[in-house]
């Protein structure tokens, strides 16, 4: 996978954690149980305030180490 826009629902799960349990790094997991790390930038930070909601986003996705980035340029969240 190259660096490619793309636009991509699922919901923001945790990813790593700080010695006092606080979230510090999450991932969007799609309906077809593919997980994406979110990139920590600006937006990225933003969406650490919306663990276990549903999301679109669009941005630019990667792999890196054999994992499936995303760097979000754009989000809105998917209330039911």
């Amino acid at each position: 996978m190259g660096d490619k826009l793309i636009t991509i629902r699922g919901i923001v799960i945790p990813a790593a954690w700080d010695e006092k349990g606080k979230v510090v790094a999450a991932a969007l997991s799609t309906h077809t149980e593919d997980e994406y790390l979110i990139d920590p930038d600006y937006k990225g930070k933003e969406l650490l305030h919306h663990i276990q909601e549903e999301v679109e986003a669009s941005g630019v996705a990667r792999k890196h180490n054999g994992k499936k980035t995303i760097t979000i340029r754009k989000y809105s969240l998917k209330r039911s």
